[in-house]
C-alpha cells in the first residue's frame, strides 16, 4: 500500500497525522487556517488534535532563514471526517486510506497463531540464526585448533593421575617412588600416539571424551607391569 500521507503515533498509540499535510494532500483551495476554522469547530483540543508549532524555510534556495508556522497533530479517526468534509478529489481516497490503515494496525496487534510465530522468527530472524551458526562455527574452529579449554584439561589430567597411581599401589607403594615417573612417560608417549598430539591438552575438544575414556582404559606395558609387581613385592619383604 502506497503512502498517501504520514501516519505517525501519539503519547497515546494513537494514530496521528499533520494537519498541515493533510490540508496540502487533499488539494483544498482556501488557506489553511481558514480552512481549519471552518471544519474543526466540533473537536475537541488534546483529545481530537493537539497544537503544534513547526518551522520551514521561508524559500528553499535559502534553509537557514525558515518562519514559524502553526500546525495541529489529528487524529486518525478524525482526519477522515476532515477528509470527506473537505469535498474535494482526493477526499474519499484519503477517507478509504485511513481506514485501510486502521484495519492494518488492527492485524498487527492481533496475538499470532503458533504456525505465525513460527513464520515470523524463521523469515524475521532468518540472518541472525545464520549469523549465530557461523559464529558457533568459528568458535569450534578455534578449539578443534587450540585444544581443550583449561577446565576439561585439569580433568583430563586428574584423570591420568589418579589411574596411573592405582596402578603402581598407591602413593606410598615403593612403585610409586621408583618407577612413577617411567609409568607417567610410557603413558604420555601412548597417548599421544595414540591421539596424535605433542601433549595432553593439545587434543581437539570434540575428542575429549574419547580421551577420557582411553585414560581411563590404559594399561601399562607387560614388562611395566612386571616391575611394579617386582617392586612393591620387594617393599613387602623388606
Amino acid at each position: 500500500m502506497n503512502e498517501l500521507i504520514k501516519i505517525t503515533k501519539n503519547k497515546n498509540n494513537e494514530q496521528v497525522v499533520s494537519a498541515r499535510e493533510l490540508h496540502k494532500i487533499l488539494g483544498v483551495k482556501t488557506r489553511f487556517a481558514e480552512w481549519w476554522i471552518q471544519n474543526s469547530r466540533l473537536l475537541i483540543e488534546h483529545e481530537d488534535f493537539e497544537g503544534v508549532v513547526t518551522t520551514t524555510p521561508y524559500n528553499p534556495k535559502f534553509p537557514d532563514k525558515v518562519q514559524q508556522l502553526q500546525d495541529y497533530v489529528v487524529t486518525a479517526d478524525n482526519a477522515k471526517h476532515l477528509a470527506m468534509q473537505s469535498q474535494t478529489k482526493k477526499s474519499r481516497e484519503i477517507r478509504d486510506y485511513f481506514i485501510a490503515c486502521e484495519k492494518e494496525l488492527k492485524l498487527q496487534q492481533l496475538p499470532m497463531t503458533l504456525d505465525q510465530q513460527i513464520a515470523a522468527i524463521a523469515t524475521g530472524y532468518g540472518s541472525v540464526k545464520q549469523e549465530l551458526v557461523e559464529v558457533q562455527d568459528k568458535v569450534t574452529d578455534l578449539t578443534e585448533r587450540f585444544g581443550l579449554p583449561a577446565t576439561n584439561a585439569a580433568i583430563l589430567n586428574n584423570t591420568r593421575n589418579i589411574h596411573i597411581i592405582r596402578f603402581l599401589g598407591g602413593k606410598d607403594s615403593k612403585a610409586y617412588h621408583e618407577l612413577g615417573r617411567k609409568v607417567f612417560s610410557e603413558f604420555g608417549r601412548d597417548f599421544k600416539d595414540n591421539f596424535g598430539v605433542p601433549r595432553y591438552d593439545a587434543i581437539p575438544l570434540s575428542q575429549y571424551d574419547e580421551a577420557i575414556a582411553y585414560t581411563k582404559s590404559w594399561q601399562p606395558s607387560y614388562n611395566t607391569m612386571i616391575s611394579i609387581r617386582n617392586t612393591n613385592m620387594q617393599m613387602e619383604f623388606d
